[in-house]
């Protein structure tokens, strides 16, 4: 469908928790102090980018979605089993549906960090060189 990029990827993770906690703030950037509780924030981890077959480039960014509970390890732990539903397949604003992989999860000073890469791939169209004009002259039998 659309040419997916790292931005369109986080989009997509944050359509599908706007859509399951309509309630919640969602943060894509980095944070200072002060965040309320019940907020999410998304951030890219890395990125790996390797060529494959002709034009095309396999792509896996990582991204730690981070929840900020109420001080309640077991808040994070019910956010972390509705997340791996939630984050389980999402869909870019271009129509792309994504699969999440290697999902991890710990909870650290009531802070739940959710890990999830969304594999895919991209092209890269290079110009191509052709061949100068071949005249060819002749029919059958000849």
């Amino acid at each position: 469908m659309a040419e997916i990029s790292t931005q369109a990827v986080i989009d997509a993770i944050t359509l599908a928790i706007r859509a399951a906690y309509p309630n919640a703030g969602i943060l894509d950037d980095v944070t200072m102090q002060g965040v309320t509780p019940g907020t999410f924030n998304v951030r890219l981890v890395s990125a790996d980018q390797q060529k494959s077959t002709g034009p095309r480039y396999r792509r896996a960014p990582l991204f730690d979605v981070i929840y900020y509970s109420n001080n309640s390890d077991p808040e994070c732990v019910a956010v972390a089993d509705s997340l791996s539903m939630t984050l389980d397949a999402v869909t870019t604003p271009g129509g792309d549906v994504l699969h999440g992989s290697g999902v991890e999860w710990h909870v650290e000073d009531f802070a739940l960090h959710f890990m999830v890469q969304y594999i895919h791939f991209v092209r890269c169209d290079t110009p191509q060189t052709f061949m100068e004009t071949l005249n060819f002259r002749g029919g059958v039998g000849q």
